[in-house]
């Protein structure tokens, strides 16, 4: 794969936490581009800036570059981070746009105004919101340009446009003449765009809804991808950072006399918190990172522990929060219940942990700072170059490489920071990449999070009342206050409130702690702890009751038939209600999260107090499917990432120093480990809605209860044992 490099302009940010005004600032402005070439259907030449048409360039908006010579050019505005976009998109425009699907080359968006997600309100990447915030827009975008060339073609020919039809990039004439796109392009071009086209019906689809196979997957198999680590720029110099080793400690000074004068070193500064080696190699930034004398103040939190935010989380659950929903009167349904069931559950720290560490490339030359980087948010890396460097947001320039994982990391700032900022101390671009033990001790976590919880059962064993009392960290304090409203932040609470299940009386509470371990967006947000506690306690709920799990659930989802056909699926594909071996158990859970419902079933076995993990049974509403093979890919990678932090893991941190620094500590799941994962994707005839997350939440709760039918034993704190008493 190759990276072209060309004039442009575009959006920028903050070092390391970008704000709600500094977004609006970019929705403005637009940028520039560049190609990035995945294979031999990738655009060879730069893509021409929104709205610049040519004698030999059509283009009807900025999805869509149709040249003269009949090449085809659909432009990707999503970070790809394996979830498919680089082909999903692109089949929503080639549907409606009737462009030969072998043919079409794809590009990487450029950092511009049209390419603002409306879901998130910057250009970014995230939220499971690319296809279906893309589903109408690439479709209409699609579907204009067809009808300019149609129009073209019947300024051509005479033809009424009636009579004419499209197909594999040509409009047909009655006559069985062919008039490839790139002979109209230069006549289309001169044409109105129309705002409202028709769209096809989707019993007309004939890419939608197709499994085809991934326009990138012959890169990366070759090894011809191109991610950030491996962005090479002509006179590149490597770039290496160090931090301090405690969560909230800064850099007080330190002595260099000893790295400075290591050949290779080209110059040091401080980055945030710490400070940063510019050098001709990796090895020898490294090197002269440990030959500094550094003197860190470890700032107020160095006593931390994990017993301490336990303890300290623990107290906080036993007062009121702020309340984030309330149906009915939770208290005095619980006072006057028959019975009443009591739980605490404790979610812990996780990390990101994606294979490629945090990299960027930045060079400051010639009034521009341009940035190669893997990053899920264009606009917060264009908004933090233009602080660092002082230049107006139209000199940076924002190259998104493929990501090597993402998984709501991508989205900070922090290691785009240090190469703006290095790369201001030398004339040279510099590639700065993180260590591992970097990465791992210097993420932005999933936040710990505990939870008490109260039931109450009426005489006949259903439940009538849940009060839950959250305790976590604060995703949005200091990133948009303003979304905080009356003391909650909805990212802490998402999943918890609008409870699906039939339950009078609910109030669900939310106490806020900052334990100065930074936190941040990871796979599944909230919904990642709060389905574990929703889905494990209303199966307590079901054994306290002496009902069947499973037809609990159905009774208390009466008012939602997505929801129980997911459920009802699942169940019958998992066995449901068969007799089981001794020692096996089988486990349930749905959950709704990013529109999605999706309902997880697990299959285990406990030998010689080992747990196995024999099966998961997936079964997913995601509305209209765009390719099955993606969504398949995603739910599979879902169930991989939600087991690693079910099983492993977790984060700990003591003396105020997080404790994992490698994957000897933080292991990930291994392919041995991985059980086999069955997938059923219902029909659905609403737009595509969320899939990058919603494999995520149901996981672990449905193997906690797999776990207690096995075992009878009831875990409420992750991760799970893996050896059983």
């Amino acid at each position: 794969m190759r990276v072209s490099a060309g004039p442009s302009t575009a959006p920028p940010g903050p070092a390391i936490m970008i704000t709600r005004r500094d977004f609006l600032k970019v929705a403005t402005l637009t940028g520039g581009g560049f190609v990035l070439a995945l294979d031999t259907r990738v655009a060879k030449a730069e893509i021409a800036p929104r709205g610049v048409r040519g004698p030999s360039v059509f283009t009807p908006n900025a999805w869509i570059r149709i040249h003269a010579d009949d090449t085809v050019v659909i432009v990707v505005d999503k970070s790809e981070m394996g979830q498919g976009v680089m082909t999903a998109l692109p089949m929503l425009v080639a549907e409606e746009l009737d462009a030969d699907w072998e043919r079409l080359q794809i590009a990487q968006a450029p950092a511009a105004r049209a390419y603002i997600n409306p879901a998130l309100g910057a250009e970014a990447t995230g939220g499971s919101t690319s296809v279906s915030s893309s589903y109408r827009p690439l479709r209409v975008a699609g579907a204009a340009a067809r009808l300019m060339l149609l129009r073209a073609a019947n300024l051509r020919t005479g033809i009424a446009m009636i009579h004419l039809h499209t197909a594999r990039g040509a409009v047909l004439l009655p006559d069985g003449r062919r008039l490839p796109y790139g002979t109209l392009a230069h006549a289309a071009a001169r044409l109105r765009v129309p705002r409202e086209p028709p769209l096809k019906s989707p019993r007309r689809f004939r890419l939608i809804g197709r499994p085809l196979a991934r326009i990138d997957t012959p890169s990366k198999t070759t090894g011809q991808a191109i991610f950030g680590i491996d962005v090479q720029r002509p006179g590149l110099v490597l770039g290496a950072v160090r931090r301090p080793p405690t969560v909230n400690g800064h850099l007080r000074d330190y002595d260099a006399r000893a790295a400075q004068g290591l050949p290779g070193v080209l110059a040091l500064a401080r980055v945030d918190r710490g400070l940063g080696v510019v050098a001709t190699d990796t090895w020898t930034a490294w090197k002269a990172l440990d030959a500094v004398r550094f003197h860190w103040d470890k700032g107020d939190y160095a006593r931390l522990s994990t017993p301490a935010i336990r303890a300290e989380y623990r107290q906080a659950a036993a007062s009121r929060g702020a309340i984030a929903e309330r149906r009915g009167d939770a208290h005095a349904a619980i006072a006057d219940a028959a019975r009443v069931i009591a739980a605490d559950y404790e979610v812990p720290y996780a990390a990101h942990a994606p294979l490629e560490p945090m990299n960027c490339t930045a060079h400051i030359h010639d009034g521009l700072c341009e940035i190669w980087v893997p990053t899920q948010a264009q606009t917060g890396v264009q908004i933090t170059a233009s602080r660092l460097t002082g230049l107006p947001l139209q000199r940076v320039v924002c190259h998104t490489t493929l990501l090597g994982g993402g998984f709501g990391r991508r989205l900070e700032q922090d290691f785009v920071a240090d190469a703006v900022t290095l790369a201001k101390t030398v004339p040279n671009p510099v590639k700065v990449v993180w260590s591992r033990t970097e990465d791992m001790t210097h993420d932005f976590y999933r936040p710990y999070s505990y939870h008490r919880l109260i039931g109450a059962l009426d005489a006949a064993g259903l439940p009538i009342a849940w009060q839950q009392t959250i305790v976590a960290a604060s995703l949005m304090r200091t990133r948009d206050p303003s979304a905080i409203k009356n003391g909650v932040d909805p990212t802490a609470v998402g999943g918890a409130i609008g409870m699906p299940y039939r339950i009078p009386h609910i109030e669900i509470d939310y106490v806020e702690r900052d334990t100065q371990i930074p936190v941040g967006f990871w796979r599944s947000v909230a919904d990642s702890y709060t389905a574990f506690v929703k889905e494990s306690f209303i199966d307590e709920l079901a054994h306290a009751a002496g009902r069947d799990p499973l037809a609990l659930r159905r009774t208390l989802l009466a008012g939602d038939h997505e929801q129980r056909r997911v459920l009802d699926t699942v169940a019958h594909i998992i066995g449901w209600g068969r007799p089981r071996a001794r020692g096996q158990g089988f486990g349930i859970a749905v959950h709704r999260s990013f529109g999605t419902s999706m309902a997880q079933a697990v299959s285990v076995r406990i030998r010689s107090d080992r747990l196995c993990i024999e099966r998961v049974v997936c079964v997913c509403d995601c509305g209209l499917v765009v390719n099955p093979n993606i969504v398949r890919a995603q739910i599979e990678g879902a169930v991989a990432f939600a087991l690693q932090a079910a099983l492993k893991g977790p984060i700990t941190v003591a003396n105020g120093r997080i404790q994992q620094r490698n994957f000897d500590s933080y292991p990930l799941l291994r392919i041995d480990e991985m059980p086999p994962v069955d997938i059923h994707i219902l029909p659905g005839a609403a737009p595509p809605r969320g899939m990058g997350e919603p494999g995520v939440p149901p996981l672990a709760p449905a193997l906690a209860n797999a776990i207690f039918a096995a075992s009878g034993i009831r875990y409420r704190t992750l991760p799970l044992p893996q050896a059983l008493p």
